[in-house]
Order: C-alpha cells, then sequence, then structure tokens
C-alpha cells in the first residue's frame, strides 16, 4: 500500500506540531513528514485553490503529516493502514445483482468466463491472421463460442480499440468473401 513519500527533516524556524500526539517538535529534533498528495493531485488542488484565490505559495495542495519518529510515525502507519483496508473490505465491490449481466451460478459465471477469455483470444487471433483456410476456421471457432454462450457479450463494454475494431471487420468482410466466393463456385 503506497501511503506517501517519507522524509526525515530538522524543524529550523518554528516548531511545528505532531498529527499524531499534537505535541510540539521543536526547532533542531528531527522528525518525519510524510507527503500524502503530492504531483498531479497537487497541482489539481493547487488550480482549484488558485481560481478561487486561496493559493498563498506554490506548495499549496500539498497533504502532509508531521510526525515524531519514535512512537507516532509508526501507530500513525498501523491506523492507516487499518482505515485503509477496512474502508476497502466495506466497499467489497458492486452490489449483487447490479451488473449488466442476469443472475448466474458460480459454476454458470465460471463456464462464461473461460467462454469469454477464449473468445477474446480468438478475436486476437482473428485480427493478426494472414492465412485464409486458417481465417476461416478462426472464424467458424468464434460463431460458435458465440452460440455456446448464453448471454452474449455486450459490445459497448467490450475494450476495443476502434483500430481494432475496423481490423476485425476486415477480416469478416475477408471470410465472407471467401466462402462466398467457395458457395458460388461449388454450385
Amino acid at each position: 500500500m503506497r501511503i506517501g513519500i517519507l522524509d526525515v527533516n530538522i524543524k529550523n524556524k518554528n516548531p511545528g506540531q505532531c498529527w499524531v500526539c499534537k505535541q510540539a517538535i521543536e526547532t533542531g529534533k528531527l522528525h518525519s513528514v510524510v507527503v500524502m498528495r503530492y504531483g498531479k493531485g497537487q497541482q489539481a488542488v493547487f488550480k482549484l485553490r488558485a481560481a478561487s484565490g486561496q493559493a498563498m505559495t506554490k506548495k499549496s495542495g500539498l497533504k502532509y503529516r508531521r510526525l515524531h519518529l519514535v512512537d507516532c510515525l509508526a501507530k500513525w502507519l498501523i491506523a492507516l493502514h487499518h482505515y485503509r483496508t477496512e474502508a476497502r473490505r466495506g466497499r467489497n465491490g458492486r452490489p449483487k445483482g447490479s451488473g449488466q449481466l442476469p443472475q448466474m451460478s458460480d459454476e454458470d459465471r465460471l463456464v462464461r468466463r473461460r467462454l469469454v477469455r477464449r473468445r477474446a483470444s480468438t478475436l486476437r487471433l482473428v485480427i493478426k491472421e494472414e492465412d485464409d483456410q486458417r481465417l476461416v476456421t478462426l472464424v467458424e471457432r468464434l460463431k460458435s463460442l458465440g452460440e455456446q454462450m448464453s448471454v452474449d457479450v455486450i459490445e459497448d463494454m467490450a475494450h476495443r480499440d476502434s483500430k481494432n475494431i475496423r481490423l476485425l471487420n476486415q477480416q469478416i468482410r475477408r471470410v465472407k468473401e471467401i466462402t462466398d466466393g467457395e458457395q458460388t463456385t461449388a454450385s
């Protein structure tokens, strides 16, 4: 779990306050500073504060905790870790039945997941294939996989690049031309 950037520092000018025990951190004493918001997150907060006239310095938007090195840093890290893991457990994913797919048993879900993964790998092979005969067999496999699935893949939710969709459609058109040509020569 990434918490932030840990710095060990010595206060030079003014005494500070520990985030955990609320006691003073005296000047000249070694302490830790954990920077929790930095980078793009800090820049976004800075821009927001600057727009509202609240940003005084470029460091505005940094979120940090100043802590004693001896006891307070360890206590704070343990408490933060516990809080975040409990929050993650509490979310526990999407609620049952709120997804796009109908309710399925664990066994049906496993079978569908395997079929969807096999379909995805077949689609990748179709896009790359050069040989016409192999391409025809791959498209036939794709159709049979689609027939085996009780619930089709929702195309809007499939994460595909528009370039790949175009290539896939070209390959399927090519197979139709090949199969149509074979049917006309056979009859």
